[in-house]
Order: structure tokens, then C-alpha cells, then sequence
């Protein structure tokens, strides 16, 4: 047993060897920039929330000196300095932690700012679950934590798995996901939508569509929905207001009380791009077919 035990270690060593990032280490993002790092970074700034959650689930929070207004998980980034947004940034807070690396998106033009300021930046953030999966292997390489992104990765593909094999002897769910109550929805090829095609559900918006359409109200009349998932509702918009809509008295989702409320919590659990993804999943069955999981 003990013998074994070694092996096991001696293996695991191993594995975390040639998962090791080897530095220099020049990458590309998805601005097309190169970003040449000589070491593993130990001063991080994360401009983006799902960046700052996978920071942390790669075990290296404690590299965190900065994270932007809206990064509040995990719980211990709450005492470090809030910098705005990547929209509207505190430039001057930023700069003054000596940052080696910042992490922030490619529409806002931060990127631009920081680079034309020396530091070192790295502008991307997935916008599909595909997509979220490989950007765990990529803040891997960046940060020295292959092993980590390998694992975390694998957490998520299990527990996906596992929704995914009760869901598949179960009906698929039709559903009117409303952003906003524009309202805006998001379509099959989506993050959201490929999220809710793994929980067992369809959303109602057709791929031509598009990914995030903005949807007829008399559309969603005639489709139907068996649920209605209101992401609006931390932003003011309550139930009693989406079925005082003209015609959705009678939708199946309302007549059968399945026009839900989503909270912050849950809000941010679904449309953050990163290390909680399989939990979005576990969320979504369950609030699809309550009674299964």
C-alpha cells in the first residue's frame, strides 16, 4: 500500500513537471498582441470578474493586488483595491500597484492604454463555453498553474457529464431567457445558450436570430415557453410585470408559475464566463426540472 501510495506521488510530480510553464513565455491574445512574460506573475490586476474567479481557482489569489467594481468572488477579493471597470478604470490607482500582468477585456481599449503605459496586459475573454474551456489552459500556461487550469477543467467536464446523463431521459425544457426587458435574449450558438442545451433546455430563439437577438414580445406569445428565466430581475423587473405583457396571461411558463426570478447571485453564476460554468449547469437543471436533481 505504501509502495503504492509512492508511485502515485512520484507520478503526480511528474505530471505537475512537464505541465510546468517554461519561462519566457511569449503568448498571443485575442487582440492579436503579443505578450512576453520572464516570469510567473506575482502582481495581478484582473479588470474583468470571471478573470478574477479563475485567478483564484487556479490557486494563485494571493498574486491578486487589484480586481475591478464587480469582482466580488471569491469572498477574500473583497478587501482588495476596486479599480472601476475596464469601461472606466482608475487608471492612476491601477498604475500605482506596479502591476506584471493585467487581465482585462478586448472591446474596451484598456488594453491600448496600458501597453502604451509599459505594462504588461493581456486582453481576452471567452464568449463561448468551448471557448471558456480552452481559457483556462491559456491563464494556465500565463500563471505557472497548468496542473491547476488541467483539474479545474476536469471538474467542470464532470459535473457537466453528470447533468448531462439524467437530463438525456428527460423531455427538453422550452425557454425565453430575457436579459433585459427590452428584451433581449440569447440564441443556441451563444455562452447561455450552449448552457442551457447541456441543462436540458432549448431556448426559443432560433440560430438565425442571431446569439443575443432582441425578441418580438408577440414572438415569445407564439412560442410558448414552458420557462421564462428573468436575468433582469436584479435590475427592477419583477414577475407580475413580465406576465402584465400583452399576451403572456396565457403562456404555458406563466400558467404553470415558471416565470423565475433569478438573483444576483445566480445571475453572475450563469453569465461569467469561467471556472463556475459547471455549476451554471447544475443551477439550470435544476431550475428546469426541479424534482431531478
Amino acid at each position: 500500500m505504501i509502495k503504492r501510495a509512492m508511485v502515485l506521488v512520484v507520478l503526480l510530480l511528474a505530471f505537475q513537471a512537464a505541465l510546468a510553464t517554461n519561462y519566457p513565455l511569449t503568448v498571443r491574445d485575442q487582440l492579436g498582441h503579443e505578450l512576453t512574460l520572464p516570469r510567473a506573475p506575482t502582481h495581478i490586476v484582473s479588470m474583468i470578474p470571471s478573470d478574477t474567479e479563475t485567478v483564484c481557482a487556479l490557486g494563485a489569489c494571493d498574486a491578486l493586488v487589484g480586481v475591478d467594481a464587480f469582482s466580488d468572488w471569491p469572498k477574500q477579493v473583497a478587501s482588495l483595491p476596486h479599480l472601476g471597470n475596464a469601461n472606466a478604470p482608475d487608471i492612476e490607482r491601477l498604475v500605482a500597484l506596479k502591476p506584471d500582468l493585467v487581465l482585462t477585456d478586448e472591446y474596451s481599449g484598456l488594453a491600448a492604454r496600458l501597453e502604451q503605459l509599459g505594462i504588461p496586459v493581456y486582453a481576452g475573454t471567452p464568449q463561448t463555453y468551448q471557448g471558456a474551456l480552452d481559457f483556462l489552459g491559456v491563464m494556465g500556461r500565463l500563471l505557472d498553474r497548468q496542473t491547476a487550469a488541467a483539474l479545474v477543467r476536469g471538474r467542470i467536464e464532470g459535473q457537466v457529464a453528470a447533468v448531462a446523463a439524467k437530463v438525456a431521459k428527460l423531455p427538453r425544457v422550452s425557454v425565453f431567457v430575457e436579459l433585459d426587458a427590452t428584451p433581449y435574449s440569447v440564441g443556441p450558438g451563444s455562452y447561455l445558450g450552449t448552457l442551457l442545451e447541456k441543462a436540458g433546455g432549448r431556448t426559443i430563439v432560433t440560430r438565425a436570430m442571431g446569439e443575443y437577438p432582441q425578441v418580438d414580445p408577440e414572438y415569445v406569445v407564439q412560442q410558448d415557453p414552458q420557462v421564462v428565466l428573468l436575468m433582469d430581475a436584479p435590475y427592477g423587473q419583477t414577475v407580475a410585470k413580465a406576465e402584465a405583457r400583452p399576451g403572456w396571461s396565457g403562456l404555458r411558463a406563466v400558467r404553470d408559475g415558471r416565470v423565475l426570478p433569478l438573483d444576483q447571485q445566480q445571475v453572475d453564476i450563469l453569465s461569467r464566463a469561467g471556472p463556475r460554468m459547471g455549476d451554471a449547469v447544475v443551477l439550470l437543471a435544476k431550475l428546469l426540472h426541479p424534482g431531478h436533481f
